[in-house]
């Protein structure tokens, strides 16, 4: 049994929390917060036995195997070192840091603990995203070509707070431009060599409307993300055979292929679930299995999307 504690008590811990309870070899058995009342009342609800005022307190508990880290971004980096130095395994949202520098230590620390770390991009692991491979490998649209993808919407000032504040890590690409960044290449199994920019600020402070020109190994991407812009949030893969299109690339069920006479050749269509089952899974096996990172989220899925933010952003 892997035994997970939380840090950051917010509402995609619960959703993390949820996926747990549906996981076999796996449990959560506390929760941290820098507010003390703040854990008390969320593990009160989510029925976790024990709860934290201080990371530091949880970490030194040796009934805890790995950490999942919830907290803004601006605070990844520092709660990623903080769970390896205390000998904690570390599943982390995306994106896990927000600069090369940072993904390298963090890489270079957990390897050198022999220590788990993965950064949580869980719509990898989606059935429709491994469907979505298979219909590539298998030839189904032959030789990509170009794919495209979209997504944003008109985030709440108040609710989403953090996306318009730059000391909290906001900002389009960071918080919805990673995910195109580590999908399309995942599904084609080709690496990024190069990214052009055209990038709208907010206010001068955080990144907003943000569009990307891709160059993988043997294809292009464009890639659009705004947090102020309604999108369609879908994703296309174009080969000289026929097409794919992948409804809301980063949470949805569906897939679905196409021939060259935009007929509808095969369908995907998986039931409603909490995806973040799969991705607990993987990081369960491998943790069991003294692995340090994820075949399906490498280190270098982390480290090149790092880059391309500095490139990016700096």
């Amino acid at each position: 049994m892997i035994r997970f504690g939380i840090i950051g008590a917010g509402d995609i811990a619960r959703k993390f929390n949820d996926a747990v309870r549906q996981t076999a070899d796996a449990e959560i058995t506390a929760v941290a917060s820098k507010d003390l009342e703040r854990a008390k009342k969320w593990a009160a609800k989510e029925k976790i036995p024990h709860y934290y005022g201080s990371y530091t307190d949880m970490l030194q508990q040796a009934a805890i195997d790995a950490v999942y880290i919830a907290t803004t971004t601006n605070f990844h980096y520092e709660h990623i070192l903080l769970c390896l130095r205390a000998g904690k395994h570390v599943l982390c949202e995306k994106p896990m840091v927000m600069t090369y520098a940072q993904a390298q230590e963090a890489v270079r620390l957990a390897n050198e603990k022999q220590l788990f770390l993965m950064e949580c991009m869980w719509s990898r692991f989606l059935p429709k995203s491994q469907k979505v491979r298979s219909w590539i490998s298998e030839n189904k649209i032959g030789t990509v070509k170009l794919m495209q993808a979209s997504i944003g919407w008109v985030a709440d000032p108040v609710y989403n707070h953090r996306l318009f504040t730059s000391e909290l890590g906001g900002g389009s690409l960071y918080d919805l431009g990673v995910y195109p960044l580590e999908l399309l290449p995942y599904y084609t199994n080709q690496k990024i060599v190069c990214v052009q920019k055209m990038i709208q600020m907010y206010r001068d402070d955080v990144d907003d409307v943000v569009s990307l020109n891709v160059a993988l190994e043997h294809s292009f991407a464009n890639i659009q993300c705004s947090f102020t812009t309604k999108l369609p949030e879908d994703a296309y893969i174009y080969g000289d055979k026929g097409y794919i299109r992948i409804p809301k690339i980063h949470f949805g069920t569906d897939a679905f292929l196409y021939d060259l006479n935009d007929r509808i050749t095969e369908a995907f269509e998986g039931k409603a679930e909490n995806g973040f089952i799969y991705q607990i899974e993987e990081a369960v096996r491998c943790i069991q299995t003294g692995k340090t990172e994820s075949e399906v989220c490498p280190h270098s899925m982390t480290l090149t999307t790092c880059k391309i933010f500095d490139e990016c952003l700096m």
